[in-house]
């Protein structure tokens, strides 16, 4: 009998069709950020490969339920307090940003974009005033790589992965992908609001916006800053919902909702006597926007008027907010993964998360998005858009306007069968499964 010693090396890895690859996922350090990664590395996994989660402590918890191994990364910063401070002053930056914006006369953009604009004294000012924006708003997420950055390196060079899949907020990934020397792959949650204006690092962003301890963090490491670092792009977002302009490097797949686990209430399996409407607030926008962002209690009041059943699914932290006296033919429910109510529910009332409208979208509901947040906002605008629902800003809504959108989620039916299309839409992207098998070709190649 012949013994042949087999190494744990990627050239003998990829010497057969099949051998298996080790995937690395990387994602923002938020359990909801993780949980749009899930069914790929679930996929991977399936196939017979070898996965590993590298996360900041805030979303270990979630990736071990689900089943992953996780290596933390990155212990010493949280970003949660800087970041509450940022979004405070966001109507004032937003200020800041229409008022570059109209330098260029380009009101779909959110900044100006450095190619738009001759050489001369009055780019080089604007250029200056949009790096010190930049750079206030990007950093919590340039510490966040600082942090990162070494320990994600060093389990890079040790680990060898084929393959680096990470959140596209997530800075040092490129740092991983090139001491492993293979490819990096983003993986995008929702509308890619970043691509928009070409001002993210690593996903657009001209070397020159970069902020300065970002490019000596990638000087240190040897990595030379580029507009885009990814070799591609898996986009489970439906083309109808996604910003326009092209993801560099697309690769369509389709949404599996996957929020968390938990239990399976036996009163899910049991037909509403009444159309249920399901009323969440996402699992991080109060700890971001405070108190006064938490609009439940008058979304509760202007269903009163309505013979519906509702559910609303919170968080134990949130669950104080609604108080004990509550409307009639209202269940609150705690931690209770969206996927598992929705199927249900015959609409939804929700923030805007991205999470939250993917998922609402990929079961067909017509949605009420009453937004507060920049990139919620935006995640509405696409759900009226496309006629699958109704989208109101924290300003707007009212007594009033919110009875107005309830009626329309609940009655028009023109509005339900746009959201019907949507899933439909989602149902036809190729599966993760398939996704795997591109990505393979990709580490071939």
């Amino acid at each position: 009998m012949l013994l042949v010693e087999v190494s744990d090396s990627k050239a003998v890895r990829q010497t057969r069709e099949n051998w298996f690859m080790k995937v690395m996922f990387i994602p923002w350090g938020e359990t909801s950020h993780y949980f749009h990664m899930v069914p790929l590395a679930w996929a991977f996994r399936a196939a017979g490969d070898d996965v590993r989660v590298a996360s900041q402590p805030g979303a270990a918890d979630a990736i071990k339920r689900s089943g992953m191994s996780v290596t933390v990364v990155g212990e010493t910063y949280d970003f949660h307090s800087e970041q509450k401070k940022i979004l405070g002053d966001w109507r004032r930056d937003m200020e800041a940003i229409r008022d570059i914006s109209s330098a260029t006369d380009d009101s779909r953009k959110f900044a100006l974009v450095p190619d738009r604009l001759e050489e001369g004294p009055r780019r080089d000012y604007l250029m200056r005033t949009l790096k010190r924006f930049l750079e206030r708003r990007l950093g919590p997420l340039v510490k966040v790589a600082q942090v990162m950055a070494d320990d994600i390196v060093q389990l890079a060079r040790a680990w060898q992965p084929d393959l680096v899949i990470s959140d596209p907020l997530v800075m040092a990934a490129p740092l991983a992908a090139r001491a492993a020397g293979v490819p990096l792959v983003h993986l995008q949650w929702g509308p890619a609001i970043r691509l928009r204006a070409d001002q993210f690092p690593c996903s657009g962003a001209s070397p020159d916006l970069w902020p300065d301890d970002l490019r000596d963090l990638y000087a240190d490491h040897g990595v030379e800053p580029a507009a885009e670092l990814a070799a591609a792009t898996v986009d489970p977002c439906p083309v109808s919902l996604q910003c326009g302009g092209v993801i560099p490097g697309r690769i369509p797949a389709r949404y599996i909702p996957y929020n968390g686990t938990g239990d399976a209430p036996r009163w899910l399996t049991e037909p509403p006597r009444r159309p249920r409407i399901c009323v969440t607030w996402g699992t991080t926008s109060t700890t971001l926007a405070g108190r006064e962002g938490f609009l439940v209690p008058l979304i509760l009041d202007a269903l009163a008027g309505f013979d519906v059943e509702v559910v609303v699914g919170t968080t134990a932290d949130d669950r104080c907010l609604l108080g004990d006296d509550l409307p009639e033919r209202v269940r609150v429910t705690e931690n209770l993964p969206l996927h598992l109510l929705l199927p249900s529910c015959d609409a939804i009332i929700h923030q805007g998360g991205a999470g939250t409208t993917l998922t609402a979208a990929s079961f067909g509901l017509p949605q009420l998005v009453v937004a507060g947040l920049s990139d919620q906002l935006f995640h509405g605008e696409r759900i009226a858009a496309v006629g699958a629902g109704v989208s109101l800003s924290w300003g707007d809504a009212s007594a009033e306007t919110i009875t107005t959108g309830i009626k329309t989620i609940v009655s028009d039916e023109t509005t339900r069968q746009a959201a019907r299309n949507l899933r439909d839409e989602i149902q036809a992207q190729p599966a993760p499964a398939n996704v795997v098998a591109t990505l393979r070709q990709l580490t071939r190649q």
